[in-house]
């Protein structure tokens, strides 16, 4: 089978109000998860945290990778595991573990379940810049979001704001920053279960 290459912007994002600011949900596997019904694999979003304090929703059973795209945030999970981040540093956490969190964010997030493995990582590319992004012989779908900047993926141009989805991802991916500044990006690397 061979990849499935898309480009998902605004359009296509599912946006959410919370008592702490907003949340948009720009991808869901699969297609007809459902985040509140818990019937999904994976879960990439983006939130704006808009008070000072906020508690994270309580997701038991739901493995979180969390980076900040936009400000400071300090994290406690638990009684006393502490994160602090600056932007695009990644934490990873368990979902069902309460956590507080302080500063206010514009945050990336991955949640995983039913199965699901994966991690995420961040990338920095100045300007002309190229990386290459390897499927490691386990992940199966890839997902790049541009916080900052413009990249180039195949013949894919992806701006800021938008998420690169690859399925059936089997081969290696080579991505360039296209534009005058340097590209952030957030990068999930997935494995679907069976």
């Amino acid at each position: 089978m061979s990849a499935s290459i898309t480009v998902r912007n605004a359009e296509q994002y599912q946006t959410s109000v919370w008592s702490g600011g907003t949340t948009t949900q720009l991808f869901i596997y699969p297609e007809d998860g459902d985040y509140r019904e818990g019937s999904f694999q994976a879960r990439i979003s983006s939130a704006t945290v808009e008070l000072q304090k906020s508690s994270f929703t309580s997701l038991p059973g739901v493995k979180r990778y969390l980076m900040t795209l936009k400000g400071h945030l300090d994290m406690i999970h638990g009684v006393n595991t502490k994160a602090e981040l600056e932007p695009y540093e990644v934490d990873c956490f368990d979902g069902g573990v309460p956590t507080v969190s302080y500063g206010k964010v514009t945050d990336f997030n991955l949640m995983l379940k039913n199965g699901a493995e994966g991690r995420m990582e961040a990338a920095i590319l100045e300007a002309g810049e190229s990386c290459v992004i390897n499927p490691e012989g386990v992940f199966n779908l890839l997902a790049v979001y541009v916080g900052e900047g413009c990249i180039r993926v195949s013949e894919h141009t992806v701006k800021e704001g938008e998420l690169l989805l690859c399925e059936n991802w089997e081969e290696a991916l080579a991505v360039q920053s296209t534009g005058d500044t340097a590209a952030k990006l957030g990068i999930c690397k997935i494995k679907t279960a069976e």
